[in-house]
């Protein structure tokens, strides 16, 4: 089984460089994909030196920003591993046979899709609750469990998922891409589990790749599109109100929510709605999984 590491960057080559010195350390990655969104911090020079240290790194350079969802699947068509593990570009991954425990993992469960793994915050130790797969943040963060969705900050999949899924959706850009699979590929019969065996150190920046207002719009956007294409209209109905009361919240502004609700009618028309079947919505909900938040 061979696993091809794929990392998106942008404009953090220190952070990659402690990135890609940490992984230097796994056994078992057959290669390390580096796709760099277009940044102007000359992340190349980096990524070169560290190449000449270690051949199994490959770089790619975007002539564009294309979001998270486009890097990603940039990184998709140019890997050739079994099971394909992004992290992001400035966390950490531990401990030092954690690509040996992956593989063990997906060994001992054929049915096994996508694994979510601990993520900590770097600087306190603590659990980054935004990360944790699970509506209940009570839960035992050192306890393995199935779960219905995976967070994208360190994650791995299993080629096949992409193979008879899709690929991550690119006209979100940003937020909810990791929701969109996760409905995919449950009802494709594929397993989501949680496996804290593996850890990682996110060091995340109080600075966001996006503005806060357009971040709130992007999410919005997506979450309703992926109420549109999974789930019922009354799902989608109830959704609306809930979100555009959380996104005014958080935005602290009127015109944010409704900016979000007229780009998601603007993209609505691109959308095929592909309802989940009645066994896999039954699956979500006894996973108390993401239908209203």
């Amino acid at each position: 089984m061979n696993t091809s590491i794929i990392i998106l960057t942008y404009n953090r080559k220190k952070e990659l460089e402690e990135n890609l010195t940490l992984l230097s350390r796994q056994n078992g990655i057959y290669e390390i994909i580096i796709v760099d969104n277009n940044s102007t911090d000359n992340t190349e020079s980096v990524v070169r030196e560290l190449k000449s240290l270690h051949p199994i790194i490959k770089f790619y350079k975007l002539n564009s920003n294309r979001g998270v969802s486009g890097g990603r699947n940039f990184g998709v068509e140019k890997a050739k591993g079994d099971i394909l593990f992004f992290i992001d570009d400035d966390a950490l991954l531990w401990p030092e046979d954690a690509i040996e425990r992956i593989h063990g993992k997906f060994l001992e469960e054929p049915d096994l899709g996508i694994l979510a793994f601990k993520v900590l915050n770097f600087y306190s130790g603590e659990i980054q609750k935004n990360a944790f797969p699970h509506r209940l943040k009570s839960l035992n963060p050192d306890r393995e469990f199935e779960t219905s969705y995976f967070n994208g900050t360190g994650h791995a999949i299993r080629r096949e998922v992409f193979e008879k899924c899709g690929l991550y959706p690119e006209e979100y850009f940003y937020g909810m891409e990791e929701l969109d699979l996760s409905f995919r590929a449950l009802d494709k019969g594929y397993k989501i589990i949680y496996f804290p065996e593996v850890v990682i150190y996110h060091k995340k920046s109080p600075l966001g790749r996006v503005s806060d207002s357009r971040k709130w719009v992007y999410l919005f956007r997506n979450r309703l599109a992926v109420s549109y294409k999974y789930l019922n209209y009354w799902h989608l109905i109830v959704l609306s109100f809930i979100w555009f009361f959380k996104i005014l919240f958080k935005s602290r502004s009127i015109t944010v929510p409704i900016q979000g609700i007229k780009s998601f009618l603007d993209m609505k028309k691109e959308l095929k709605r592909e309802p989940l079947k009645e066994i896999t919505f039954k699956r979500v909900k006894k996973l108390e999984g993401r239908l209203w938040y």
